[in-house]
């Protein structure tokens, strides 16, 4: 799983490394130079682990990117990614009326 994102300076190479759990804390991203990322488990809903990876700059500290993406309770590697925590409540609930039907 890749995804390009660019940035005003900086290209970022999302790896699944990139998506591993850092327990809140900032750690490099081995994919990235210069890039630290904090990966936090905020909920589980509908079955499924939600979770916020952030992307700074390490020498300066400033935000890059946020993403959001979804885990099995089994797994912390991502099903589905996403731009907006927006659509992974549309995807969840799509999944869960998936499920009923």
């Amino acid at each position: 799983m890749l995804h390009n994102l660019l940035t005003a300076m900086t290209s970022i190479i999302f790896t699944m490394d990139s998506f591993s759990p850092t327990q809140g804390q900032w750690w490099s991203d081995r994919s990235n130079t210069d890039v630290e990322r904090r990966v936090s488990l905020v909920a589980s809903q509908m079955g499924f682990f939600l979770w916020t990876a952030d992307f700074r700059n390490a020498r300066t500290g400033k935000h890059i990117t946020q993403k959001f993406f979804c885990s099995l309770p089994t797994s912390d590697e991502p099903v589905a990614l996403f731009e907006h925590a927006s659509d992974r409540q549309a995807w969840l609930e799509k999944q869960w009326a998936l499920r009923a039907a």
